[in-house]
């Protein structure tokens, strides 16, 4: 894969180890898909940390971004300078000068278990001699220096350690970098107080979800929080193994409803610490995690200490695209193309709009080329048919297609969203109004942009009475409609959204009331408002001046000809001639 055809939308996160703290290293990690180079602050002085992100800065590629991850409430092994091997059933005392927490030995008692390097090694209370805790280990392995030391529901008891957390963000402030994450939050207030530290910076803030209490408190954290992270080694120490992988996905499903984006982080690529393959568990692990809608990926040891960092963050990269384009290719496609139109005269009197040319290929052609171009096989899409049916059938028939038609008898009478909720979409789901034409790359956007429900929106048109508009408030849409008032609108909505099969179950139930309460003349745009008071984010993705156009009249269809159409073309060639996919 050559660098023109980065099109995946799944972003990387490397940890930077002084092994790779080089330019050419940078580069090379950049080059193999590396969006976000991390700092651990749990490592080094703080002139060690201030010096690397310096380093960083001057040396990283364009575009990469900088993440300092702060130790937070973090119980971490200290000054062990050899790595200690511990048997299974063997004796191991814990002293208050090897931990990073020096008062553990008063939050624990016979029967706990301690779990250590990510859960790795399990050790069990056994008693407790003055400041010693005296353990029977029970897995084994190798203890190393400033390894992580959970306990399960002991969070809430320990004091937080601020200080660190405060130096660290004040370097973070003065070297100007991107974001701070922030370990084992354990509630909202936690995030607060390092965004207080943070007012009148840029400076994002990343929550890492690594505890149970941070789990049961989940929507204050999100509500909080830029981003959050899933630190599945940490979190698996303290709910267990088998119940990480469904609480991870719990915690990705609650915020891509609250729109909030997702890491997931923590042994994606263990194997090729030491190798150059990965195992087939975890190329489906990384599959799993961008199904599950995982916006970033992490990679930790991978990078920072292993034999293989180019080859870890390459086959990440490799793996979490691939799966996007499984992901688009489960899409079913509705393109409406049932009414009938007056704005044409003759043009349409023997013919649906979308047959109409513009510029060599009909309407409807041009967007089966666009959809096939993203990916979309013609056996998943949908046509809804009304007036001259029969020839829109044949005539793609004929071009050798696939999909199925659905009649809608009352088109003269009804609406397009009548033609939508005639097929019943509950699946993953892309609508497609029949008369547009655009920019594939609108489409690219619009299946692969992280959400629910993603809809795409023309923020550079100006707006006339017949646009269907949208309002939008902290990011998300809240409604729509023609009736809105243009100087409160972000945009028009194009014709154009994908809804995965959740948030298209809530479309149907929307469309569904209002057919039943005879609202046959309803616009689609007005299920927007019953969608957003429902809790469902509907994201909007901009069209950036890219070109598209609806074809509603002759004046629309000439300007689709004249110079609309054209520019597609133009734009398609460029990108075709660089490699880029979309």
């Amino acid at each position: 894969m050559t660098m023109t055809q980065r099109t995946g939308k799944t972003r990387f996160i490397c940890t930077i180890g002084p092994k790779i703290l080089d330019q050419e290293c940078l580069e090379k990690l950049h080059a193999n898909g590396m969006n976000i180079a991390r700092v651990n602050g749990s490592h080094g002085s703080l002139d060690d940390v201030r010096q690397m992100i310096e380093y960083l800065k001057q040396n990283l590629p364009g575009g990469v971004e900088i993440l300092l991850d702060l130790p937070g409430n973090k119980i971490r092994t200290d000054n062990i300078s050899e790595p200690i091997r511990l048997e299974a059933g063997a004796e191991f005392i814990l002293k208050p000068q090897n931990l990073t927490y020096r008062a553990l030995h008063q939050r624990v008692e016979p029967g706990c278990r301690i779990s250590a390097a990510d859960g790795l090694i399990q050790l069990e209370v056994t008693a407790v001699d003055g400041t010693d805790i005296i353990t029977r280990v029970l897995i084994g392995g190798k203890l190393a220096n400033r390894k992580g030391i959970n306990i399960r529901g002991i969070h809430d008891t320990i004091p937080f350690d601020f200080e660190r957390d405060v130096s660290l963000l004040n370097i973070a402030i003065e070297t100007s970098i991107d974001w701070v994450g922030l370990s084992f939050v354990r509630s909202s207030e936690h995030v607060r107080r390092v965004k207080s530290q943070l007012i009148g910076t840029s400076i994002g803030v990343v929550s890492k979800v690594e505890t149970s209490e941070a789990v049961d408190r989940l929507d204050r954290v999100l509500a909080e929080s830029d981003i959050i992270m899933i630190d599945r080694g940490d979190l698996e120490a303290d709910i267990g193994r088998e119940n990480v992988p469904l609480t991870g996905k719990r915690i990705i499903r609650r915020a891509r409803e609250m729109g909030v984006p997702v890491i997931v982080a923590s042994q994606f690529l263990c194997s090729m610490l030491d190798r150059p393959l990965p195992l087939m568990a975890e190329v489906s692990d990384i599959t799993n995690a961008v199904l599950d809608g995982a916006d970033i990926l992490m990679l930790s040891e991978e990078t920072a200490i292993g034999e293989y960092p180019y080859e870890s963050i390459a086959t990440m990269r490799d793996v979490a695209w691939n799966a996007e384009s499984f992901a688009t290719s489960d899409y079913e496609v509705v393109i409406l193309a049932a009414g009938s139109s007056t704005g044409f005269g003759s043009l349409t009197s023997n013919k649906q709009k979308c047959m109409l040319d513009v510029g060599g290929t009909t309407i409807i052609q041009h967007q089966l080329e666009n959809l096939s171009a993203c990916g979309i096989r013609d056996d998943r899409i949908t046509v809804v048919t009304g007036h001259n049916h029969r020839q829109i059938e044949a005539y793609l028939r004929g071009e050798g297609f696939k999909g199925r038609f659905v009649f809608n008898p009352w088109f003269d009478n009804t609406n397009m969203m009548v033609s939508l909720w005639m097929s019943r979409p509950t699946t993953n789901l892309v609508v497609l109004y029949g008369d547009i034409i655009f920019d594939r790359s609108i489409l690219a956007d619009v299946l692969s942009t992280k959400g629910d429900a993603i809809l795409a929106v023309d923020t550079d048109s100006v707006l006339d009475p017949e646009d269907e508009k949208v309002a939008v408030e902290d990011g998300v849409i809240v409604r729509g409609s023609k009736d809105l008032d243009p100087a409160e609108c972000f945009g028009e909505f194009i014709g154009l959204a994908r809804f995965d099969s959740r948030a298209a179950q809530k479309l149907f139930e929307a469309m569904d009331a209002r057919v039943k309460s005879g609202g046959l003349m309803d616009f689609i745009t007005a299920t927007f408002e019953t969608l957003a008071e429902g809790g469902l984010a509907l994201t909007p993705c901009p069209t950036e001046s890219r070109p598209w156009n609806d074809n509603d009249c002759l004046a629309d269809l000439d300007v689709s000809r004249d110079r609309v159409f054209g520019e597609i073309l133009a734009a398609h060639q460029a990108r075709d001639a660089a490699g880029v996919k979309s």
